[in-house]
């Protein structure tokens, strides 16, 4: 009995060992490739773009606060108490209503750069899938999330797949 017992994990220790070492594994430095890639050039473009419209809106707006606060300057020694209390209000809530909007646009900008980005990692991710399944790898991991890169890495394959060309 002990014996059998013996020879069934002997032969389930060998047969976990030879599955261990069939498994290919590679590894991809995908953040270099989206870098490389045509797509994201004109995505930065585009974001940069972005970014300069919602920075030229909230300047006009800004200005228009900043002319408001100057004419209210100017006016304030001829006002009554009640008006001034007005404007000062109307003048704060105006700044609110800036910082509300700037809020906005950092949120938008994000939006948009997730979004453009996006696209462009599905690319990528689909490239390395079908090279996966095409070479037969078991793992594909990504480099930044790596101790130790062990495996093949795939990049420059997944580089040609994308129509990137390498300098190699």
């Amino acid at each position: 009995m002990k014996n059998t017992i013996k020879s069934i994990l002997i032969a389930l220790l060998i047969s976990s060992t030879f599955n261990v070492n069939a498994q290919k594994l590679g590894h991809v430095n995908s953040q270099a490739i989206v870098q490389e890639m045509p797509d994201y050039e004109s995505a930065r473009q585009e974001l940069e773009s972005y970014k300069n419209d919602l920075a030229k809106e909230l300047e006009m707006y800004q200005k228009l606060i900043m002319e408001f606060a100057q004419a209210y300057e100017q006016q304030k020694a001829e006002m009554s108490q009640e008006s001034r209390q007005r404007k000062e209000a109307d003048l704060m809530e105006r700044q609110q209503n800036y910082e509300k909007k700037a809020y906005e646009a950092e949120q938008k900008l994000q939006q948009k750069e997730q979004e453009l980005l996006q696209a462009i990692m599905i690319k990528v991710n689909n490239a390395v899938k079908e090279l996966a399944k095409a070479d037969g790898y078991s793992y594909i991991f990504e480099l930044s999330t790596l101790l130790h890169a062990g495996g093949d890495d795939i990049s420059d394959k997944v580089r040609k797949k994308l129509g990137i060309s390498t300098s190699n």
